[in-house]
């Protein structure tokens, strides 16, 4: 059974560029069938809004540049005038996946563990 609440927001932070959780989620909410809205950029370019809708559901996506290398999402799932936990979570979880399985996040997990093993192969570790 769906959680439903009168407000329920999901939040995650992702280690990466919001051009790429941006386009990540894109995919994720295409995938889901999902017609999503031209987006909103704010003023200072770090943070971008969405909408999607489809089939007696909408989200309302916010991300937010924190840093160089870090992007906060916010996701509200709405079903007619409920909030729904689940589906918010799930669509994270799937931006999760296309993340890890994007190029970008794979090169940066690539030289975390080049780093990771360069300290313990250097005599002053």
């Amino acid at each position: 059974m769906a959680k439903l609440r009168i407000l329920a927001l999901t939040y995650k932070t992702f280690p990466t560029t919001l051009a790429a959780v941006r386009q990540a989620m894109i995919d994720a909410l295409k995938g889901m069938g999902m017609r999503v809205l031209p987006s909103e950029a704010g003023d200072d370019g770090a943070s971008v809004s969405l909408l999607a809708s489809g089939w007696r559901r909408e989200f309302d996506v916010e991300l937010e540049a924190q840093g160089v290398k870090g992007t906060r999402v916010r996701v509200l799932a709405k079903d007619g005038v409920f909030f729904e936990e689940n589906p918010a979570t799930d669509l994270i979880a799937q931006v999760t996946r296309l993340l890890e399985q994007s190029p970008e996040t794979m090169a940066f997990d690539r030289a975390a563990a080049m780093t990771d093993r360069m300290a313990v192969l250097s005599p002053s570790a």
